[in-house]
């Protein structure tokens, strides 16, 4: 462990069963170890210092919650946690980006609840993000701050240059890496992304496909946890 160097910003709308959030809780919490957590949620949650959400659930404005959080934090660095994602340890421990940019764990396998096979995208994702605090604070208020370039209709990765230059924003610097234990990223018909996608059918399979997973075990178990 990196002597408390980073905070974890734990992002949820609540929206989960009960059985799963608890479920969840328990990894993070396992997963974090001694390292701060700011949990950003709609309904009240016993986990760090707790910000609740009242601005309308979307895409955009969870980056504008992520920006505020990063401002709370004291530590050098800061990575996601998002309440559909579940992280060993050894992912909030095993890299360090360098100070002018961010890093994406693509290690990360996705599950959905309506197929249970776990499929892997190189694709960055935000749940997988560990950046330099005042790196990533700087490039979300260029997005999200006070004059903010970004609007609803239009947001992506910290990174992901096809966004960035379809902005006239700062295009930034993002490394992919890989931890060697991955994260499982669960998809369900309660998370934003399903209701913006309207029809679950645009979430395809990775290219790589497995029914069962090195530490985390089969799919069809971990997708009975989504209770």
């Amino acid at each position: 462990m990196l002597d408390k160097d980073l905070t974890i910003i734990f992002l949820t709308a609540n929206e989960h069963p009960g059985g799963w959030a608890e479920y969840h809780k328990k990894i993070l919490i396992e997963a974090a170890g001694e390292y701060p957590i700011i949990t950003i949620s709609r309904k009240p949650v016993d986990l760090g210092i707790n910000i609740i959400d009242t601005e309308k659930q979307s895409h955009f404005n969870m980056y504008r919650q992520l920006l505020g959080a990063a401002k709370l934090a004291t530590t050098s660095f800061v990575a996601t946690a998002e309440s559909d994602t579940l992280y060993p340890k050894e992912h909030f421990n095993f890299y360090r980006p360098p100070a002018n940019s961010v890093s994406y764990d693509m290690s990360r396998w996705c599950l959905y609840t309506w197929n249970p096979v776990f499929s892997l995208k190189r694709r960055i994702s935000n749940c997988t993000l560990i950046a330099p605090r005042e790196y990533l604070i700087d490039a979300l208020e260029e997005r999200y701050g006070a004059d903010a370039k970004c609007s609803p209709k239009r947001v992506g990765e910290v990174g992901r240059h096809i966004h960035e230059k379809a902005l006239g924003i700062t295009l930034r610097n993002a490394q992919e890496v890989w931890c060697d234990i991955p994260t499982v990223q669960i998809n369900h018909p309660n998370g934003t992304n399903y209701r913006e996608a309207h029809n679950p059918t645009r979430k395809r399979l990775g290219e790589i496909k497995a029914v069962e997973i090195p530490f985390w075990g089969r799919a069809e178990d971990l997708v009975e946890k989504y209770k």
